[in-house]
C-alpha cells in the first residue's frame, strides 16, 4: 500500500463530500436510548433496488442499471421504483420507530413540475434480476403487472433539484415491518407516480450501481424508546444475545474507578498465526489483559473465514464471560459477513451503530466513568482501495461529531503515520500511542509500536480535552509457543477521566 499523498484537488473532493454527508444525508445520531441505523450497502443492507417499466418493457431486468426512474403515462412508458431493504437482520423486532426516512438523490429530471411520488407497501418478495412488471420472481408473476401494492404511506413531491437529497418519511411503513404485520419483517416498496399523465413526469435517482456510493439510496432508522438504555447486549441485528444458563455470568461490574482501560484489537476473525480459528485463544488474550472495554475488527458473522454459521461477536462475548465472571456487554455493525465489535464490562448507558461507505461500519457505547459520559467507537477502515479510505474515515470522524466529549475512536485504519488518511483523524484527535511515547510511558514488545509486520495500523484515538488523558500505552507480546492468535498485535491503552 503506497503512502497517500494530499493534493489540493483531493483535498476540495473531501471538502465536498463531508458537505454532501452532512448537507444531504444527515448522519446524525444522538448519545441517548437511541439507535441509528443507515441502509445503504446494495446486496446486503439493501436487497434490491431496480425500476419496473411497462408495455415493450415489461419483461425486461433493469437490475444493472445505475438509476431509478419514475414516470406516469401510457403503460408502455410508465416506469416505478421498487426498493427492499434489510430490516429483519439490521432493526430489532418490535423496535419503536422513532423516524425512518429514505433519501433519493436526483440525477436528472424531463421538467420542473413538482410529481407526486407515493410510497407503498409491496404485498410480494422481489427479487435483485429477477423482477419486472409481469414478475416478482422468474416464473412467478404479480397478482396485478406493475406489482402487487398494499397500503400507501405517505406522499413526497419531487421538482428538479439535480444533485439534491429528497426525503420519504416511512416511519409508520418501518414499524409495521418490524412489527412483523406483513409476515416479513423486511420493509419492502413501491414509489409509485400518483398524478396525471404527463410527458414531464420523468424523474430518475441513482440507484446502488452508481460509481459514487454518497449518493446510493439511503433508509436511516431510529429506534429506542427514550429510557435510559442498552441493559443487555445487542448485535448488529439488535436481537439480545443469549448464553446457556451453565455460563451465563452472574455477577456485574461497574466503575467507580478515574481509570479506563481499552484494547483495540484486529483479531482476524480468530485465525492464528498458524492458520488455525480459535475462539477461544482470542478470549484468553482479552481476558488476561483485564480491560475494561475492548475494539474488535474483523469479526465474522454468519459467513467467511472461521465464521459460517455463528455470529462470532456473541460467541466471544460468552466466552468472554465464562472466563472472566462478569457480564459483558455488546454493540456490534457488521456489513457483508464482517465487522466491529465493542464488548465492555461497563454496563453502557447507550449503544449504537452507523454504517460507513462501501461496507465499512462504526459501533458506539457511552460509558459512565467517575461520573463522566465517555463515548468509545470502533471502526475498521479501507485497505486496498485508496480512494474509499479517506471517504470512509471522514464519515466517521463527522458521525462521532454528534457524540459529546471525551471520546475515544479505536480502529484499524489501514494507514501509516504522517500519511494524509492519518492526518484525518489524527488533526481533530490526538494520537495515544505517539502521546504516550512523548511522556516516556508508551512501550512495545517490538520497541516500534507496529501492529501488523513493521506497519502501525491499529490506532487509538482520543479527544483533545481535559477530562481524558492517557496513563499509558502497551503493545503486548501474545506469542505463545511460537504462534500468535492473530495477524494484529493489540494496543492497550489506559485512560485516566477526570
Amino acid at each position: 500500500m503506497a503512502n497517500v499523498v494530499c493534493s489540493r484537488g483531493r483535498a476540495v473532493r473531501l471538502a465536498h463530500l463531508l458537505t454532501v454527508l452532512i448537507a444531504t444525508f444527515g448522519l446524525v445520531s444522538t448519545a441517548s436510548a437511541q439507535t441509528t441505523v443507515t441502509l445503504s450497502a446494495p446486496g446486503s443492507q439493501i436487497n434490491a433496488d431496480v425500476t419496473i417499466q411497462g408495455g415493450a418493457y415489461s419483461t425486461s431486468d433493469f437490475s444493472w442499471s445505475d438509476v431509478l426512474a419514475s414516470k406516469i403515462g401510457s403503460q408502455s412508458v410508465s416506469r416505478r421504483i421498487m426498493l427492499k431493504f434489510d430490516t429483519q437482520n439490521y432493526v430489532p423486532a418490535g423496535a419503536t420507530i422513532q423516524s425512518a426516512k429514505l433519501y433519493l438523490v436526483l440525477r436528472s429530471a424531463a421538467s420542473s413540475e413538482d410529481r407526486p411520488l407515493t410510497a407503498y407497501y409491496v404485498n410480494r418478495s422481489f427479487v435483485t434480476g429477477e423482477t419486472n412488471w409481469l414478475y416478482f420472481r422468474s416464473g412467478q408473476p404479480w397478482s396485478s403487472a406493475g406489482g402487487d401494492l398494499g397500503s400507501s404511506y405517505g406522499t413526497t413531491y419531487v421538482g428538479n433539484a439535480v444533485g439534491s437529497a429528497y426525503t420519504f418519511d416511512l416511519t409508520d411503513l418501518v414499524q409495521h415491518a418490524v412489527n412483523g404485520d406483513f409476515g416479513s419483517r423486511y420493509t419492502r416498496m413501491a414509489l409509485v407516480d400518483t398524478g396525471g399523465s404527463s410527458g414531464g413526469s420523468y424523474k430518475e435517482f441513482y440507484s446502488t450501481r452508481a460509481s459514487d456510493s454518497s449518493v446510493w439510496p439511503r433508509l436511516v432508522i431510529t429506534y429506542g424508546d427514550g429510557a435510559s438504555t442498552s441493559t443487555s447486549s445487542t448485535s448488529s441485528t439488535s436481537s439480545t444475545s443469549t448464553s446457556s444458563s451453565s455460563n451465563t455470568a452472574t455477577a456485574s461490574f461497574t466503575s467507580t474507578s478515574t481509570k479506563l482501560r481499552t484494547m483495540q484489537w484486529n483479531i482476524h476473525k480468530t485465525m492464528g498465526t498458524d492458520g488455525a480459528c480459535n475462539a477461544d485463544r482470542t478470549v484468553s488474550t482479552i481476558a488476561q489483559q483485564n480491560v475494561d472495554v475492548v475494539s474488535l475488527n474483523e469479526v465474522s458473522y454468519y459467513a467467511g473465514t472461521c465464521g459460517w454459521g455463528m455470529d462470532m461477536g456473541a460467541q466471544l462475548q460468552s466466552l468472554l464471560q465464562q472466563k472472566t465472571g462478569v457480564q459483558w456487554y455488546l454493540q456490534s455493525v457488521y456489513s457483508g459477513g464482517i465487522g466491529n465489535v465493542l464488548l465492555s464490562r461497563i454496563q453502557p448507558a447507550s449503544s449504537g451503530l452507523q454504517y460507513l461507505s462501501n461496507g465499512r461500519g462504526v459501533a458506539q457505547m457511552t460509558l459512565v466513568v467517575n461520573g463522566r459520559n465517555v463515548n468509545v467507537f470502533s471502526t475498521h477502515v479501507e485497505y486496498f482501495n485508496s480512494d474509499w479510505r479517506p471517504q470512509q474515515i471522514l464519515e466517521a470522524v463527522y458521525w462521532a461529531a454528534n457524540f459529546s466529549d471525551p471520546r475515544i475512536v479505536m480502529g484499524d485504519f489501514n494507514t501509516w503515520p504522517d500519511t494524509y488518511d492519518y492526518s484525518l483523524i489524527a488533526t481533530p484527535y490526538q494520537d495515544a500511542w505517539t502521546e504516550a511515547q512523548s511522556a516516556g510511558t508508551g512501550s512495545a514488545f517490538n520497541g516500534s509500536g507496529a501492529t501488523n509486520g513493521d506497519s502501525r495500523f491499529d490506532y487509538v484515538f482520543h479527544s483533545r480535552v481535559g477530562s481524558l488523558s492517557v496513563a499509558s500505552v502497551t503493545v503486548p507480546d501474545t506469542t505463545s509457543g511460537g504462534v500468535k492468535p492473530s495477524d494484529h498485535d493489540p494496543v492497550i491503552t489506559v485512560f485516566r477521566v477526570n
